[in-house]
């Protein structure tokens, strides 16, 4: 392993053990409306972060985008740019992209720049006074039917936000209380707190299972102890698996 290989990976180590977990919390506290507290959080990471990436070589992007994305949030704490839900909504994407375009620089190389270069024209809308109805648009659900179970294919990549949650508890109302539910989240990166604790004030009246969590989402996920109330799959074939043992 050469010099650089060692830096990517320690640099990793820190990125899943140390400021993510920061970035979740910080997050969590902008969901919650405590904008002040929550960029308090964010700030340390992603400075860090900024700074740490413009060495490596192959990350300047990284380095790049976070500087961005910390400027919009300055100004967003500073009050230059108002500190409404749709605001709110564009920096949590932003802030949840640094992390995607890292992953992409470590896997492939290329940063996926349609993505990053449609945040930071929300960012750009945001900050000259466009930004009323900036924030991303939810993506919705797609729901099949399959065997008695309604599957939900959850269609946002981050559901952070009421839009991006109605349309999924919406769905599991609609499927009745006594049809068997399967959250399908295999294009969600991210699935905050609160949009799990939506989902678990249903618990009880349905019966609503998850499968294809990705890595984010399986740390708020059992990390608030969700599992206790809904059953979690690798995919859908083992929940149909487990379904057929249980008949």
């Amino acid at each position: 392993m050469s010099e650089d290989d060692a830096m990517v990976d320690e640099f990793f180590s820190e990125v899943n053990d140390k400021y993510y977990p920061q970035v979740v919390e910080g997050l969590e506290q902008l969901d919650f409306g405590l904008t002040q507290d929550g960029i308090e959080v964010l700030s340390r990471p992603l400075h860090t972060i900024k700074g740490v990436t413009g060495f490596m070589a192959g990350f300047e992007y990284a380095s790049s985008f976070t500087h961005k994305v910390e400027d919009f949030m300055k100004k967003v704490q500073s009050g230059e740019v108002p500190a409404d839900p749709s605001n709110i909504a564009v920096l949590s994407e932003a802030v949840n992209m640094i992390f995607q375009v890292l992953e992409q620089l470590r896997d492939t190389g290329q940063p996926d720049e349609g993505e990053t270069q449609r945040i930071q024209g929300l960012i750009r809308e945001a900050t000259e006074g466009g930004g009323g109805d900036a924030g991303p648009e939810a993506a919705g659900v797609e729901v099949e039917e399959k065997d008695g179970v309604t599957v939900i294919h959850i269609k946002d990549r981050r559901v952070h936000f009421e839009p991006h949650r109605k349309p999924i508890t919406s769905a599991i109302i609609q499927a009745g209380a006594g049809t068997p539910v399967l959250m399908d989240m295999s294009e969600v990166l991210t699935f905050n707190s609160s949009s799990w604790e939506a989902i678990a004030e249903l618990v009880g009246i349905f019966d609503i299972s998850v499968c294809c969590l990705s890595a984010s989402c399986k740390d708020v996920f059992y990390s608030w102890a969700f599992d206790r109330t809904i059953a979690a799959f690798e995919d859908e074939q083992a929940f149909f698996k487990g379904r057929e043992q249980r008949q």
